[in-house]
């Protein structure tokens, strides 16, 4: 009997350390990375979350107006985690999604059609995702954040919108410039496109003034513990 008690008080102990240690873990939520970018500042590694609904025919689709992260904080104060699970998902707004990690490794676009977690079909229509990462500078600097998409976009960055596009276009390099000043550490960019139809992707670049990579900038991607 005595070896029972002994056992089963070592099993409780054990499940409140590890209680304990994954509320800690939870609460620092360590950053995962480095990533480089590429040789002309496009991030290329990103978190994406999605689809959700974006009905509506153009131009009236309704859900680039739509807040899907109201119950997170809201798009300008979410914080987002890999794993994260966000209700409103799916085409019909009716299924939690989570916030997964994507790379890509063939070109600077970033197609959603390609991203395996979304789980859609190429072409579909009326839907539109979040996209959000870390990127690091070593000192202040000046840069220009630099985007194209297909089809609009709202931009954040470190809680504050900085650029909104609501226009139904294919995507080019560098249609929209953000001059800032980045100050040293970690910068949070979140960036939302929706879908009418046709090509549905962005891509996202930070630059110089004059169109060069920003000298020791990295990416991070937020990481959760295993559950």
């Amino acid at each position: 009997m005595r070896v029972g008690h002994v056992v089963l008080s070592l099993v409780a102990s054990c499940i409140m350390l590890s209680a304990w240690a994954g509320e800690e873990t939870s609460k620092q939520a360590p950053l995962k990375g480095p990533f480089e970018t590429d040789a002309d500042g496009f991030i290329l590694n990103w978190l994406i979350v999605g689809p959700f609904p974006n009905p509506g025919d153009r131009p009236d689709n309704k859900g680039f107006f739509v807040d899907y992260l109201k119950d997170a904080g809201g798009e300008a104060n979410h914080v987002p985690a890999n794993g994260m699970e966000i209700a409103g998902g799916g085409s019909k707004g009716d299924k939690k999604v989570k916030w997964e990690p994507y790379a890509q490794t063939s070109s600077s676009m970033i197609s959603f059609f390609d991203v395996p977690h979304l789980k859609i079909e190429n072409q579909e229509e009326d839907i539109l995702t979040y996209s959000a990462c870390w990127v690091e500078v070593e000192k202040d600097v000046d840069v220009e954040v630099r985007i194209g998409s297909d089809d609009a976009y709202k931009l954040w960055i470190d809680h504050k919108k900085v650029g909104e596009v609501h226009e139904y276009r294919s995507s080019e390099q560098d249609q929209e410039k953000y001059p800032m000043k980045l100050t040293a550490g970690k910068h949070l960019i979140l960036i939302k496109v929706d879908q009418d139809y046709g090509g549905f992707e962005f891509m996202l670049r930070i630059v110089t003034s004059d169109g060069k990579k920003v000298p020791g900038i990295k990416v991070w991607n937020l990481h959760c513990p295993n559950r």
